[in-house]
């Protein structure tokens, strides 16, 4: 635990606390909004899990017996607004959940503000994956009720999660305090986040400018907007051997990953196919601050024979 604050270079606004990790900056968030089996929360139907590292999103729902539903995604991750507006009505439902996957402003998001609003019900914005990242001149996780981010999938730390309090009516026990390690603050505070942002968006858009070449793939953001920051490079993968892709691009030190190549067990792939297609086809190519346009060339040029050449 922290002795000491440090004071603030006002990158993040109103009541903000510091948590070892986001999955508990969430954890808390649940806590002050006295959600419960009967209070129960809104997800997204695109949640994954890992056996290493567990689910960020459903690990504190699950360990707090919260109740949940889930709403149905389009086949760009967009909220289905029809089936949004329908469940965010129910009695029961107290809370809706919003994650910014990869960095992006959910597409939907002016819809859900408004739906949340007029149904007075409280929105928590995931951004997680979004540290950055601005909707209409504003950093995402401002919006919401409550929002919270990860320190270490933005900044090269092993921990660190924000959780940023935006409604005055929600109540926090005098008690509550920050917990997170000096190291993390002091990387936390001496990290240039606008040139690193600025890094992480030229990547985005070298990437971008050059991949349209390759066959076989189908890139799931076409264009950048003004003020997003992304986590990475998405694509899909056009075939059904996505994990041999990957297996063979981490064979060749390339560090891609695949956000969510494996979802919790409570999503249905008969009710949610279009997350079950992403899940299976999704490959996420690294653009962070440490790549280099040298780097990006020959991962691009390895994906290319990779999809082009090989016989998996």
């Amino acid at each position: 635990m922290i002795k000491k604050k440090p004071k603030l270079n006002k990158k993040f606004l109103k009541k903000e606390y510091f948590f070892p990790k986001g999955r508990l900056a969430l954890f808390q968030a649940l806590k002050l909004l006295k959600l419960n089996k009967k209070n129960k929360i809104l997800l997204p139907s695109y949640i994954g899990i890992s056996k290493k590292e567990g689910s960020g999103v459903f690990d504190p729902i699950r360990q707090l017996g919260v109740g949940y539903e889930f709403y149905k995604l389009n086949d760009d991750l967009s909220v289905n607004e029809k089936d949004f507006g329908k469940k965010i009505k129910q009695h029961d439902i107290k809370t809706a959940l919003v994650i910014h996957y990869f960095g992006f402003c959910q597409k939907n998001f002016k819809y859900i503000l408004k739906t949340c609003r007029d149904n007075q019900k409280y929105l928590i914005e995931d951004c997680a994956q979004a540290f950055n990242s601005l909707y209409r001149h504003r950093r995402l996780g401002t919006y919401g009720d409550i929002g919270f981010y990860s320190i270490h999938k933005f900044l090269p730390t092993d921990n660190g999660g924000i959780l940023l309090i935006n409604n005055n009516n929600i109540e926090i026990p005098e008690n509550m305090k920050d917990e997170i390690s000096l190291q993390t603050l002091k990387i936390l505070y001496k990290s240039d986040i606008e040139q690193i942002s600025k890094i992480r968006r030229e990547n985005y858009l070298y990437t971008l400018k050059r991949i349209k070449s390759i066959r076989g793939l189908r890139v799931f953001y076409n264009y950048l907007p003004e003020g997003i920051v992304p986590l990475n490079f998405p694509v899909l993968i056009k075939r059904e051997d996505r994990n041999e892709i990957y297996f063979k691009l981490l064979g060749r030190r390339i560090g891609a990953v695949s956000l969510y190549h494996q979802l919790i067990s409570r999503i249905k792939k008969e009710e949610y196919p279009f997350s079950y297609y992403i899940s299976g086809h999704i490959l996420n190519l690294p653009i962070h601050q440490d790549v280099t346009k040298g780097d990006i060339e020959i991962m691009l040029k390895e994906l290319k024979n990779i999809l082009e050449n090989d016989k998996i």
